[in-house]
């Protein structure tokens, strides 16, 4: 929607500009994730797009008469005549005079550290720092998405470690069902390629556009599989549902194919259909997966505990799969259903829920890898600034070249109380430190890396590049003792 840069911000930055203390030259601004309640690490992600996307353009007469243009349609006022002469520097230039520097993208960094640093590297280019920032902020959705997926990561890694022989089924596990259920192309774009980094299973297509344009990925970025929809199955009527899924079958002789099985009645799916067409599954070359997405997953899943035992609800999906195709006992003593069939869930699942059905089914005597989930708008877009308290502060300035090291502390609220001075984030193995009131040449040698400066993306991170830094990751977190059989 906008391709003009200088549209990108917030109000009240317009002006800001003519508002800093005269005899300003220098600005310098931190990004932190300050809070821990909802996750305590942060993967950063999607920096990368914002620069590139909105930062190297060049900056024109023609951005700025219709910065001007809006600007007196919201303000009701033309700009004075310092305004106009930033702006003419700028168009003279024709580049965002800023330095960047951050954390690179797929590292997991603990909350309270800095992630990202901005000032300016013209003098009278200082107000940049601040018109541009909510702009940049806004990497605060890729990391928290990112963050979020992580989390669900490490939930089926650790049941994965409890129940499976291996953990090959992981980045399949969480399926991006989210594209209808965000505000926007974009949000759909960067929130679903924010996912791929730590899985595979997506249904967002502008997240693999995304990931492969401007993080130069390659196959694989995202996949997924032929599935049906409800309309797909009641277009054949009521009475013809056992056609549609003969029909499925007929399409996609070999390969995964996911069917959805409640349109009407699942339980007749899973016990009449499944009889009728077990010889053709198991003759197939590929696996059918069913796809149940309505009512209470874990008895939809495991079975209703107020239901009689010996019936299709008192049973569950996953016992009924097994009654009809069968199922192998691995060496951990957990239960793995036939490979010509599986389940996929795509309701409502959040990560308590996930954890609660993951539970049941290891109580049960099954493997975890029996089920993948879809998560939709939770995964994408059920979050805020506020889950990691992000913020991008203002710690330095210079006027007339003389140094001041500033810091916001509201008597009202000491959790907003900012850093001071320049910043370095130091790493030690898995220990991240920050450091605040350095020196600029201690500032130049801490983990932060130069990747943007003067309208020029310096430093660009590649898809692979930024899964491997997570997987990394995931080979430091403890192992999980477990008894090498599943106890009664």
């Amino acid at each position: 929607m906008f391709h003009n840069p200088l549209l990108c911000t917030d109000v009240y930055k317009m002006g800001h500009m003519e508002q800093y203390r005269p005899g300003t030259n220098k600005v310098y601004s931190y990004l932190m994730a300050r809070s821990g309640k909802v996750l305590p690490y942060s993967v950063f992600f999607g920096l990368q797009y914002f620069l590139d996307r909105y930062l190297t353009q060049r900056i024109t007469r023609e951005n700025v008469e219709e910065y001007y243009h809006y600007r007196k349609m919201i303000l009701g006022s033309d700009p004075s005549p310092d305004i106009r002469e930033k702006f003419d520097r700028l168009v003279d230039r024709g580049h965002v005079s800023l330095d960047v520097k951050a954390v690179p993208e797929g590292s997991v960094v603990p909350v309270q550290n800095v992630l990202m640093t901005i000032t300016n590297t013209d003098p009278d280019a200082y107000w940049q720092v601040g018109f541009f920032e909510s702009l940049l902020l806004k990497v605060w959705n890729t990391t928290t998405v990112a963050s979020y997926s992580q989390k669900l990561y490490q939930l089926v890694l650790e049941y994965a470690r409890r129940t499976c022989d291996d953990e090959a089924h992981l980045p399949f596990q969480v399926h991006d069902f989210g594209y209808r259920g965000v505000s926007s192309e974009e949000t759909a774009s960067l929130s679903g390629a924010a996912h791929l980094i730590n899985f595979l299973g997506g249904d967002t297509v502008p997240a693999v556009w995304m990931l492969s344009k401007f993080y130069d990925g390659e196959e694989p970025i995202g996949v997924s599989v032929p599935a049906s929809e409800h309309s797909v199955m009641c277009s054949y009527g009521r009475d013809g549902e056992f056609m549609a899924f003969e029909r499925m079958l007929d399409l996609y002789p070999s390969g995964v194919v996911s069917i959805v099985s409640d349109t009407y009645n699942l339980w007749n799916v899973l016990t009449n259909f499944c009889g009728r067409l077990r010889n053709r599954i198991m003759e197939r070359d590929g696996r059918v997966v069913f796809r149940p997405d309505s009512g209470n997953p874990e008895h939809i899943l495991c079975g209703d505990p107020n239901a009689p035992d010996n019936t299709p609800e008192g049973k569950g999906a996953i016992r009924l799969l097994d009654e009809t195709f069968g199922s192998t006992v691995n060496a951990r003593g957990f239960r793995v259903l036939n490979p010509k069939v599986g389940l996929i869930y795509g309701d409502g699942f959040y990560y308590e829920r996930f954890k609660e059905v993951l539970a049941r089914i290891e109580r049960m005597g099954y493997a975890s890898s029996n089920l993948v989930v879809g998560v939709g708008g939770i995964l994408l877009q059920k979050h805020n600034r506020d889950d990691q308290g992000f913020a991008l502060k203002a710690t330095y300035t210079e006027v007339d070249g003389v140094p001041q090291e500033i810091q916001k502390d509201p008597i009202t609220d000491a959790k907003k109380k900012s850093h001071k001075g320049l910043m370095k984030l130091v790493r030690e193995g898995p220990i991240y430190t920050t450091k605040d009131q350095v020196s600029w040449e201690e500032e130049g040698r801490g983990e932060l890396q130069r990747v943007f400066r003067n309208g020029k993306l310096l430093k660009r991170y590649t898809l692979q590049e930024i899964r491997n830094r997570v997987r990394e990751f995931n080979k430091t977190l403890p192992p999980i003792q477990y008894p090498a059989t599943r106890q009664s």
